[in-house]
């Protein structure tokens, strides 16, 4: 039995059709849409070491990017649980929860070829986002998506840090 020929322009055509769907492939699983699971959230001094953990070691949270849509959640998972027979929350749980956890939500726009994405909030836990227009910008390593205000945009004393937030597909959990 002899070996299988096929003329070249079937070869050419069939390598050109596996290396594009392998490379739409790829592209897919390269999109900030769909449910992100936090990992991490680091602020980062400028030689690139961390200067601090926002939300400490354990941050828990998500990112969702669908449909024109985005809802960012964030907490520390190092944040006490109340019994229902713990006393009302005061003032000074109130300020120490309110510095742990973060929420926003609203329209946005992606801009795949920038890597940013731009949400117009309308809801969020604080007043004062509401109304506002916030980008973050993002990109993709080991699959796994960096995301985060721009370069030097979180002020920490004297400091000038850079927020990155390190997430994976929810469907990896």
């Amino acid at each position: 039995m002899g070996a299988l020929s096929f003329p070249g322009d079937t070869v050419r055509a069939a390598v050109t059709a596996l290396l594009w769907l392998g490379l739409s492939a790829s592209a897919a699983a390269q999109t900030i849409q769909g449910r992100w699971t936090l990992l991490k959230a680091e602020d980062l001094r400028a030689d690139g070491s961390v200067a601090r953990h926002p939300w400490g070691l354990r941050p828990l949270g998500s990112i969702v990017v669908q449909d024109g849509h985005c809802y960012v959640q964030i907490m520390s998972g190092d944040v006490p649980s109340f019994s229902a027979t713990s006393p009302p929350v005061g003032e000074q749980m109130r300020a120490a929860l309110l510095s742990t956890y973060i929420a926003y939500s609203g329209s946005c726009v992606v801009n795949d070829a920038a890597g940013s994405v731009t949400l117009k909030v309308d809801a969020a836990w604080r007043p004062d986002y509401v109304g506002t227009e916030q980008t973050r910008y993002f990109r993709f390593e080991d699959g796994k998506m960096l995301f985060g205000p721009s370069a030097g945009s979180i002020r920490s004393g004297n400091e000038s840090l850079t927020r990155r937030l390190t997430l994976e597909p929810a469907a990896k959990r």
